[in-house]
């Protein structure tokens, strides 16, 4: 079964009725669709663009408009950076209090099984845990200045 379509004629310059099948005509109407969402999405984007601000010589520097609210990017950046970060100052603890860290956090063994392992008292691997995070936060502080 035909159905017939309005296309532009680029050798008449005119919009004219022909007659297509139907799947033709769908493809026809989902591209058509999709060229004007793309318009529309464009014309969305430019008018951002004409809004920016220039700088005293006209150069374009404020480009907020395109940085969105929960920026996947910006965010992977941002969690990158802190690990890095974590990492030296990981770097810098001594072996033990490295190991009793990574037990905890990185193998998710309790404090328990971490009292175990060393052979004292899971208060003790506690109070231990809690100097080694200090001392921790005291250095990723001092990294950040």
């Amino acid at each position: 079964m035909n159905t017939k379509i309005h296309v532009y004629d680029t050798t008449t310059n005119s919009i004219v009725e022909i007659e297509v099948s139907e799947n033709i005509a769908k493809e026809y109407k989902r591209t058509k669709w999709l060229i004007e969402k793309n318009d529309s999405s464009f014309y969305e984007h430019q008018i951002q663009f004409s809004q920016l601000v220039g700088g005293d010589d006209g150069a374009f520097e404020n480009f907020k408009e395109f940085v969105i609210d929960n920026d996947p990017t910006y965010d992977t950046a941002i969690k990158r950076s802190e690990i890095e970060r974590l990492l030296k100052a990981l770097g810098k603890l001594k072996p033990y209090e490295r190991e009793l860290i990574e037990m905890i956090y990185f193998d998710e063994l309790s404090e328990r099984d971490c009292a175990l392992h060393y052979g004292i008292s899971q208060k003790n691997i506690n109070k231990k845990k809690e100097r080694i995070l200090v001392k921790l936060n005291k250095l990723l502080e001092n990294s950040s200045k």
